[in-house]
């Protein structure tokens, strides 16, 4: 097999074994959003970029920050606050990383809110600029993350 080829069925399996071991969030009533990034990058780096991404951004409040996780919370311009968790891994094969990220709303009103819970992570990774990083795959869905398909910020 080719090695770009076996790279990319390592990437893909990765992604496919990531999605299936996704766990609901706790509060099913509320609007959340879960997305899987794969990155050709280790994940200290990627830690640093997004921990980055999110000092710099005024409606963001930095949490816990460990080498395996960032949480953080995002507060709208109406008050509401979601609350944000990165998950890193290294993957199996290469010296990337794969991040699970969520955004959680606490009320069950925001779930027709336009995709604001995928926009709290995608403006976190666009601004880390780890949306140009080599291997750069987004994994996400509309079960996975809702308003995914109409969000404001693509």
């Amino acid at each position: 097999m080719a090695p770009r080829t076996w790279v990319v069925a390592c990437v893909l399996f990765s992604g496919v074994s990531i999605l299936s071991t996704a766990q609901p969030p706790p509060e099913i009533s509320n609007s959340f959003c879960k997305i899987f990034w794969l990155l050709g990058v280790p994940c200290g780096d990627v830690n640093v970029a997004l921990v980055s991404g999110l000092k710099g951004k005024q409606s963001y409040k930095l949490g816990v920050v460990t080498p395996a996780q960032i949480l953080a919370n995002h507060t709208s311009a109406v008050g509401q606050v979601e609350n944000l968790n990165f998950t890193l891994a290294p993957t199996a094969m290469t010296t990337g990383c794969h991040v699970a990220a969520s955004s959680v709303s606490p009320f069950s009103f925001s779930l027709f809110d336009n995709g604001t819970n995928y926009c709290n992570l995608h403006r976190v990774m666009k601004g880390s600029g780890l949306t140009k990083s080599p291997g750069f795959m987004e994994f996400s869905n509309e079960w996975l993350c809702l308003g995914y398909g109409v969000s404001v910020c693509k």
